[in-house]
């Protein structure tokens, strides 16, 4: 069973990388938690890209995290959760998850929308009709 951590009270839980995906993508099953300084730090850097949407910080991140479709391999004990849309592939969003291994906790790093990941190892795929069970 995956171990299961105390989250401190400076992050919030957004979702969590199951047992069954984690084992599959060859990564640790934990929490995916995010800072209110980051979720500031999203509005700042993205707020031309969500207003129109009507979403905010958290919502683009939990829409990412509780809808991924693929997980890309990143850099130093990093992850892509990446959110294509099949009818759009432009419209293609990333959130970047760095393990937190103290905490046993993956801490969302970057949230980008429409970036390219082709070049970055597939770990994970999600297939067709079966929904993805990450949400808390």
């Amino acid at each position: 069973m995956a171990k299961q951590s105390k989250i401190p009270n400076d992050y919030i839980k957004v979702g969590r990388i199951s047992m069954p995906i984690a084992h599959e993508a060859h990564i640790k099953a934990a929490d995916i938690v995010v800072t209110q300084n980051y979720l500031i730090h999203v509005k700042n850097e993205h707020n031309s890209q969500l207003e129109p949407l009507g979403i905010s910080a958290f919502d683009y991140i939990k829409i990412v995290v509780t809808q991924f479709t693929e997980i890309r391999e990143a850099h130093h004990n990093a992850v892509l959760l990446v959110k294509q849309n099949q009818d759009r592939p432009k419209d293609t969003v990333v959130i970047e998850l760095t393990l937190n291994s103290k905490l046993h906790l993956w801490e969302v790093r970057t949230a980008e929308p429409r970036s390219k990941v082709s070049g970055k190892k597939l770990l994970w795929r999600k297939e067709s009709g079966k929904p993805v069970k990450d949400s808390p």
